[in-house]
């Protein structure tokens, strides 16, 4: 019977059939970072069970770790408190830790795939929401709660409800500018940051098989900010050329039979889908949101929206409640508003490839006169090649700071806040009210978009 690639994977990984439409799931690999880390590991310790697998879990501090160079863990009462605690977990269960000062720290949604621990197939899971961002590689990727990875880590099974699936197919002519932020931005304006929900979704379409893996990624990354909790694309050539040579990576002849299993599990051209979304990106402008969550984006140049004439009552206060945090109304230019803040990082957008194209708009330029600009990359792997390609010496001189690897101002877990009323073009992936500080206003955009930002002062 002909299926697709999420049927292929979950089917291969059912233990049981618990319920109608719900089975218990072997769990092949599970990643911790500091905050859902630090509270599994205590339930494991509170109920008095250990890691059944321990070495099926990779673990490391991305939320509340500093951004300076020099960190310690010493600076703030969110790392002060966090991180003991999540280290202790670790070495108590046994657990693989990539800690401060290790060569392979880094956010866990960019180490994972970038040191071989995600590969296609696989079911994945961790206590972060955009876990979606590994299934880029064609692997179930599930974010989940902190007990449910208690759960997981204790048992290396996890009871679920089977989602319906969802083919996204993504055609035409992308302009040199168009990134899949900018991409995946739009689509969620159009769709809404509901049409997933209940969805795994596959992406598909001349537009996805011509990505780099960096880019598939960012679309797999804020495929939840659209409501589905699982993305996935097709393992192809792209994919096993990414995943060749990597440190935990099959090699020699496992390789070559771990393609061949790969490959089985694609999507069958007679496989049936429960929901089927065309998208044409011909003549897509960069992409910014003006709003209060990633739906409430437009084109660059475009004007702030009202809501449709038919627009039901929740539709109306959403655009209301955005007004009012923003500041401004409809018929509101985004285009040459000044901006007090730029962020380049995180799981979204703090890969390589991103901090060369932001560095390329950069370089020889100064950041504008007022503003505050901050780029972090993803991992020490990412900040190492970097920082030999001189990429931090073009962000330096141009006024930018030069960050050490994790979530920083994505979440502001880590005690870096925005100040009230500060507007921030951020490579982020949510724009949500007091996301980046009480008070501070969010605009989620492409590498390109924010570096531009950065040395113009405003948002062009």
């Amino acid at each position: 019977m002909s299926g697709t690639l999420f049927d292929k994977i979950w089917d291969l990984h059912v233990v049981e059939h618990v319920e109608d439409g719900v089975d218990m799931l072997s769990i092949d690999r599970i990643f911790l970072h500091d905050l859902c880390g630090t509270f599994a590991t205590q339930m494991l310790r509170d109920n008095g069970y250990r890691v059944l697998r321990p070495e099926t879990v990779v673990s490391s501090p991305d939320h509340t770790v500093a951004s300076r160079i020099d960190r310690t863990g010493e600076e703030s009462p969110e790392s002060r408190s966090i991180l003991p605690r999540f280290r202790r977990g670790c070495e108590e269960f046994g657990l693989t830790l990539f800690d401060i000062g290790d060569p392979r720290q880094g956010i866990i949604h960019i180490i994972g795939p970038e040191q071989g621990w995600s590969l296609p197939g696989m079911t994945l899971l961790c206590g972060d929401s955009h876990t979606c961002t590994h299934g880029a590689l064609g692997c179930l990727a599930m974010g989940v709660g902190a007990n449910e990875v208690y759960h997981a880590l204790a048992t290396s099974r996890l009871k679920v409800k089977r989602p319906k699936t969802m083919r996204v197919r993504i055609e035409g002519t992308r302009g040199a500018d168009v990134g899949p932020m900018d991409i995946i931005l739009s689509i969620i304006a159009a769709q809404g940051v509901s049409r997933g929900t209940g969805y795994a979704v596959e992406y598909c379409g001349s537009v996805v098989e011509n990505m780099t893996m960096d880019e598939r990624f960012t679309l797999c990354n804020l495929t939840i900010e659209m409501g589905a909790e699982y993305a996935l694309i097709a393992p192809d050539q792209v994919t096993f050329d990414y995943i060749r040579g990597r440190e935990n990576a099959p090699k020699g002849e496992q390789f070559e039979a771990f393609r061949q299993h790969a490959l089985s599990l694609c999507t069958d051209k007679d496989a049936v889908f429960d929901d089927e979304l065309s998208v044409d990106i011909t003549g897509l402008d960069r992409q910014i949101t003006w709003g209060v969550n990633p739906g409430q984006a437009l084109s660059i140049g475009a004007a702030v929206p009202a809501p449709e004439e038919d627009a039901d009552e929740k539709r109306r206060a959403d655009f209301e409640k955005a007004y009012r945090y923003m500041g401004y109304g409809p018929g509101f230019l985004l285009k040459g508003m000044p901006i007090g803040q730029v962020f380049i990082g995180a799981c979204s957008n703090g890969r390589l490839s991103h901090l060369q194209t932001a560095a390329e708009i950069v370089r020889g330029r100064r950041v504008a006169p007022g503003v505050q600009a901050l780029v972090v990359p993803g991992s020490e792997e990412i900040r190492r090649r970097a920082e030999e390609q001189g990429l931090d010496k073009v962000f330096t001189d141009a006024g930018f700071t030069w960050g050490a690897p994790g979530c920083s101002l994505c979440v502001v877990a880590n005690g870096e806040r925005l100040a009230p009323g500060v507007h921030c073009v951020s490579t982020t992936n949510r724009n949500f009210m007091n996301r980046q500080g009480t008070g501070a206003c969010t605009h989620l955009a492409s590498p390109i978009t924010a570096a531009l930002a950065a040395i113009n002062g405003c948002i062009v």
